[in-house]
């Protein structure tokens, strides 16, 4: 019988998260790049509080890149993101901080 080839992988961040602009007041947007197989479940956290998209914020996960952008920026949005990505062999995370 044929081998069987497996592309199983842990979760691993290719490229960090990084704030893309911050103007007070409007949008900002925070990126970064997710690998691993089976495709990783990601989870967003403020300040280790999970963010989910509402009115506040929009997330998207778009062929391993995640991004989550901000609809207006202010005070309350500062402190230290994190983004998780977990699948069954493992976990990744990286964090950043919005001042």
């Amino acid at each position: 019988s044929p081998a069987k080839i497996t592309f199983e992988r842990p979760p691993s961040i290719s490229v960090p998260l990084k704030i893309r602009s911050t103007p007070q007041g409007y949008q900002l947007y925070m990126t970064c790049a997710v690998r691993g197989f089976p495709t990783p479940h990601v989870a967003w956290y403020l300040n280790n509080v999970c963010i989910n998209s509402n009115n506040n914020y929009y997330i998207t996960n778009a062929y391993g890149v995640c991004s989550m952008y901000i609809i207006r920026v202010g005070p309350e949005h500062s402190g230290e993101y994190k983004v998780v990505a977990v699948n069954s062999f493992g976990k990744a995370e990286c964090s950043t901080k919005l001042r």
